[in-house]
């Protein structure tokens, strides 16, 4: 049986990567079936749990509108380093039931991390400290009763103002608290234009890239699909089809690594889109 993924297309550049990607689909037919959404209104109708690989949002305030009534679980950015390896930042609601619905076993840490790096939580004061310390104390005793794990706690001032950065490659946070650890580590990395966020929602799973709708390079033919395509493996992997999804993941980002000028110009290259995918297309192996 095949596996559906739905596809919304989002703002901006959107719709062109999504376009442009209709090859690379092409290529997965035999194991997924593909739908395109109009609006995130009709995951209503869907079969639980649905998979979505979605476009960028005109806003933050356009994607939380579309998302609030989905009822997060958490949010999971990863954000790949200029060399091999990235950082992971999980960011959890403070909210009680969905805190601890997220931070009830760790499954949501294993899915997540590699349990040989430390998982720093970071707090931010202001946001609901009580809601936080009960999440805290759940983690704690995750930690004492798993020793495979090393979980450390700071706040987001002093994460930052001392370069605790620098060294933390997992970080735990709330969901505002980790948009400003998204931006940091994103600019630190020079990557923003390649990561991407899994969100777990109670009806399913949704990805998409981490980068906005970029207005400004609309219908140019240089917007580049990494982070789509990152994200499609992610929803990939979730979806059941672990082995499809790392094998395209490790092809595409071992070509971005060997062959840095065979990209687009937002990452240094010389290529369309429409070329650049063909290349990707020409170099995957299933």
């Amino acid at each position: 049986m095949k596996t559906h993924i739905f596809l919304y297309e989002g703002e901006g550049i959107g719709p062109e990567l999504f376009d442009a990607l209709r090859p690379f689909f092409s290529l997965l037919k035999e194991q997924v079936e593909f739908h395109y959404l109009t609006s995130f209104q009709d995951l209503s109708a869907l079969n639980k749990p649905y998979y979505v690989l979605s476009g960028p949002f005109e806003s933050e305030q356009q994607q939380a509108r579309e998302l609030n009534p989905l009822v997060m679980q958490y949010a999971y950015t990863s954000i790949p380093d200029e060399k091999k390896g990235h950082a992971g930042i999980l960011a959890i609601p403070l909210n009680q039931k969905q805190s601890s619905g997220a931070l009830k076993d760790l499954s949501v840490i294993r899915s997540s991390f590699d349990p040989a790096q430390k998982v720093v939580m970071i707090q931010q004061y202001q946001e609901q400290p009580q809601v936080w310390e009960d999440a805290m104390k759940a983690w704690t005793k995750l930690a004492f009763s798993n020793y495979e794990w090393k979980f450390e706690d700071a706040n987001v001032l002093s994460f930052i103002k001392h370069g605790q950065y620098n060294k933390a490659r997992q970080v735990v946070s709330s969901l505002e608290g980790a948009n400003v650890l998204k931006a940091l580590y994103a600019s630190m990395y020079k990557s923003l234009n390649r990561a991407y966020t899994l969100i777990e929602v109670e009806d399913g799973y949704i990805t998409m890239p981490m980068h906005g709708h970029a207005p400004d390079i609309v219908g140019m033919g240089i917007a580049n699909p990494y982070a789509l395509l990152m994200a499609l493996c992610r929803l990939l992997s979730v979806a059941g089809l672990e082995t499809l999804a790392q094998q395209i993941e490790n092809q595409i980002e071992s070509m971005f690594l060997e062959h840095p000028d065979q990209t687009t110009p937002d990452q240094g290259g010389v290529l369309n889109t429409e070329k650049y995918v063909a290349m990707i297309m020409e170099c995957i192996n299933l």
